[in-house]
Order: structure tokens, then sequence, then C-alpha cells
């Protein structure tokens, strides 16, 4: 794990300890989740599965090419 520092407004450090208490972790944490939704996927994740998990569309088995969600949400 790498310590860094930032420099942040008073009022967003106070609106994250208050989320960071909600939810039961750390400033850190919250900080790294916020981070890690706005990088791009871990290596060896492909932009595709991090689409298709955040469509919806997590099953590998269903395909996205035009014609074939109409065949699997309508039983075309």
């Amino acid at each position: 794990m790498k310590t860094i520092t930032i420099t942040i407004p008073e009022e967003l450090d106070l609106l994250a300890a208050a989320e960071a208490r909600r939810r039961g972790i750390s400033k850190s944490e919250l900080i790294r989740m916020g981070l890690g939704t706005v990088l791009s996927p871990p290596l060896g994740e492909s932009d595709e599965g991090l689409w298709r998990s955040l469509a919806g569309f997590g099953s590998h088995h269903v395909s996205v090419e035009p014609g074939e969600i109409d065949d699997v949400l309508y039983g075309k």
C-alpha cells in the first residue's frame, strides 16, 4: 500500500468523514473506492467486462449483438 497526501476542501472532508462513518469504513477506504470508480479497470479486466457488469449483462452467455437482446427479452 502506498501512502499519499492530498488537499481537499474542509467541506469535502466533513462529507467524506460522515459517509465513511455511515458505511463503517475509514476515510482512506472511501477515497480508494471513489478512485476505483473513476479509474480504468484493474489489470486483466477488460473494458467490455466492466461495461457488461454496469449494464446488467453479467452473464457471458448473453450476447449484445443487434437483435439478440430482443430474443432474450421477448423470446423471439
